[in-house]
């Protein structure tokens, strides 16, 4: 939650803008100083602050005006990802130069993701640790059933609710995060005894799973158009059946798509007709508006024969430290729940009852706005810095994406031009991104890579985005050396 009056003008301006209910002419600095009881300074400043993070301008003897929204200046076409259907058995190697850049201390990770720690939420979870734990907590894992805790799986229910999603417990497993969710979803519907579908780009955390699995993949790319995307599963099915396909249909990680409700209805509709089990990552969390966007489970009907598990946990949302999730098993939770107790150990009971209790009493759901809050304002200083750059990089056909939410920017190179390269030549200046090869098994989208604006806003990550934003320019083309960058708050 912004600090200062006008941190919290800022930040409700730019919500309205976003919303669409602030589109041009903004309100007199004294009729607004009036209306939200302020000084006339307060209401200056906080104008100032918009005009340099590039919402809006001044226009003399007439006022402020909401500037067009920043995807005027970036490359005006979405990015085509191909359609060409690989199919490729996946190894067990990582890229080791990328993973030994997520943990040196002296590399400013852009190329990793860990949103949650935006916030420091140290002082919560010791204070609800040590409530939990005067709980009894080990007499009370003698007694926890393998579905885990009821009141903490019908606070993930009431919780959902909120943004109009219902489920009932019975349908709700809890995991120890989402590498064991994955784990459980992919064994649970036996779809590794044939190959199994991925919408490509994919999850770095999908793919780093179906390596260790040594699975047969089949890449499907994302297309701009939906109806194209299901024309190609539609192809590959026909090829060569296959049981499974993994989608990340809110904030697809790297490159932050959000399919529309009427796609994602799309989508269950094509899977009940093949007879294929959808298994989603959702970090509809994320989100920087107003309405989280659903998952696909919520849309199923009652009664339907989609089979469909839904992964989620609160490693994005509350810390990374947090090894906790959950499923939400449609059609599924029978086969699911066996598997968890063959394959993975019960959940931290001390963690069980945190999350439940942060979630009972209302504190979770604060939580998250100004989790939002905060990463749309990282967002938004990443996007004030890369402005003066933007011109430029369009103009050497650069390509910046544009996110509702989520905590990454994806960017293609002009053709010709490798990320990899660009990689190393970040890399001797102590940042990592993730060069686009990283998502896909068959070495595909060389041309793209993403960073993350969700880490903690600090002098490190504010010099690291400049110079980026240099080094990028530099790299396609031109010296840009001369121009100024200013975000004061």
């Amino acid at each position: 939650m912004a600090n200062f009056k006008y941190q919290q003008i800022v930040a409700q301006m730019i919500s309205d803008i976003e919303a669409g209910t602030l589109q041009h002419k903004l309100p007199s600095v004294r009729s607004l100083a009036t209306r939200k009881q302020c000084g006339v300074s307060t209401v200056v400043q906080a104008y100032h602050q918009l005009e340099r993070l590039g919402w809006i301008e001044a226009k003399p003897k007439q006022g402020y005006f909401v500037l067009p929204k920043m995807a005027a200046e970036t490359a005006s076409t979405v990015p085509n990802y191909g359609r060409q259907i690989n199919r490729v058995v996946a190894g067990l190697t990582l890229d080791a130069a990328v993973q030994y850049s997520f943990n040196d201390p002296s590399i400013l990770p852009l190329s990793c993701t860990a949103p949650s720690t935006v916030l420091d939420l140290e002082v919560t979870l010791n204070r609800l640790h040590k409530a939990a734990i005067k709980q009894r907590p080990y007499q009370l894992w003698m007694q926890d059933p393998i579905e885990g805790v009821a009141p903490l799986r019908a606070g993930i229910c009431q919780q959902l609710k909120l943004s109009g999603q219902f489920f009932n417990i019975d349908q709700v497993l809890i995991t120890n995060g989402r590498q064991e969710g994955l784990l459980v979803a992919l064994h649970a519907t036996k779809v590794l005894q044939s190959a199994v579908a991925v919408e490509s780009p994919m999850s770095f955390y999908f793919q780093s799973m179906l390596k260790q699995l040594n699975a047969e993949v089949i890449e499907i790319p994302m297309q701009q158009d939906y109806d194209d995307e299901l024309a190609l599963l539609s192809a590959a099915h026909a090829s060569k059946p296959f049981s499974g396909y993994l989608v990340n249909p809110n904030f697809a990680d790297p490159t932050g798509r959000v399919l529309s409700e009427t796609d994602k209805q799309k989508l269950i509709d094509w899977a009940i007709q093949h007879d294929v089990t959808l298994i989603e990552y959702d970090r509809g969390e994320l989100y920087f508006g107003r309405h989280r966007p659903i998952t696909l489970a919520s849309l199923v009907a009652s009664g339907s024969k989609c089979k469909l598990i839904s992964i989620a946990d609160f490693y994005d949302t509350v810390s990374p430290t947090i090894s906790l999730g959950y499923l939400l098993c449609i059609n599924t939770f029978a086969a699911c729940q066996l598997t968890k107790q063959v394959l993975a150990e019960d959940p931290s009971i001390a963690l069980q009852h945190m999350m439940q209790r942060m979630l009972e009493t209302g504190d979770y759901a604060k939580h998250l706005v100004k989790l939002r809050q905060q990463i749309r304002l990282n967002y938004t200083r990443t996007m004030a810095i890369l402005r003066p750059y933007l011109p430029q990089l369009s103009a050497a056909g650069v390509y910046v994406s544009q996110p509702e939410g989520g905590p990454c920017l994806w960017f293609r190179l002009p053709g010709g031009y490798s990320s990899e390269q660009f990689w190393h030549v970040v890399i001797a200046q102590k940042l990592a991104i993730a060069p686009g090869s990283m998502f896909s098994l068959a070495n595909n989208y060389s041309g793209f890579f993403r960073i993350t604006f969700a880490l903690p806003w600090n002098d490190e990550m504010e010099q690291g985005i400049i110079l980026f934003a240099r080094l990028l320019a530099e790299f396609v083309g031109g010296n840009h050396s001369d121009i100024n960058i200013d975000i004061a708050e």
